[in-house]
């Protein structure tokens, strides 16, 4: 089979087998590959080739999506998949974003950590929760979860302060807040701590 190719716009060049348009491929990838230096390519070749181009395209579409926000290795290839690349192609693209340091699941979940705790002020229980819906296993979630600078009593303390502060003034209010704490993630005995640290009240008060 006889390989041609002709240039396109935007740096595309787009490949033709025995006259018949087969892909297209980015020119820079195109003439950094061995394929360029073939005239006449054999069914095994043709399947390398549009092998490597399939990675070339999901490798690519990560680095864009990359660019974008980062992502844990299971939320890239969750996002690869819905983008119809083939399992291999995905599995390759991601490999290669680890090796440059560009997909990494333990610089995520630090900073995601991080962020749900000092933005959101969402507490040690919920962030497991959020770190496992992006696919963060169990072991690495933990490790990122306890190398927080962490005062979960103080946080619940500013949100009582600040957030819900209107919310406490009465005991309906004050049940809707700390069914919402819980939700945050906190621990009961935690919220109690802190709800009294506000009230100043007793804790039988505060069960009541």
């Amino acid at each position: 089979m006889k390989i041609s190719v002709k240039e396109g716009r935007g740096g595309k060049v787009h490949i033709y087998i025995d006259g018949e348009y087969k892909t297209t491929v980015d020119k820079s990838w195109w003439y950094s590959e061995k394929y360029r230096e073939i005239e006449n390519i054999n069914e095994g070749e043709l399947t390398e080739f549009l092998n490597s181009v399939s990675f070339r395209r999901a490798y690519n579409k990560g680095l864009d999506l990359l660019s974008r926000r980062p992502y844990s290795e299971k939320e890239l290839s969750r996002k690869l998949y819905e983008k119809n690349f083939s399992d291999e192609a995905i599995k390759s693209a991601v490999q290669r974003l680890k090796e440059l340091s560009l997909l990494n699941d333990e610089s995520y979940a630090q900073m995601l950590c991080e962020h749900l705790y000092t933005n959101k002020h969402y507490g040690a229980k919920r962030i497991m929760q959020e770190l496992s819906s992006r696919g963060i296993d169990r072991v690495t979630a933990q490790n990122a979860v306890l190398a927080l600078d962490k005062d979960e009593i103080n946080s619940i303390v500013l949100l009582l302060e600040n957030k819900f502060k209107d919310k406490i003034k009465d005991e309906k209010g004050k049940q809707r807040t700390v069914a919402a704490l819980l939700r945050y993630g906190y621990s009961y005995s935690d919220i109690k701590s802190a709800f009294n640290t506000v009230t100043e009240n007793s804790e039988e008060e505060f069960y009541e």
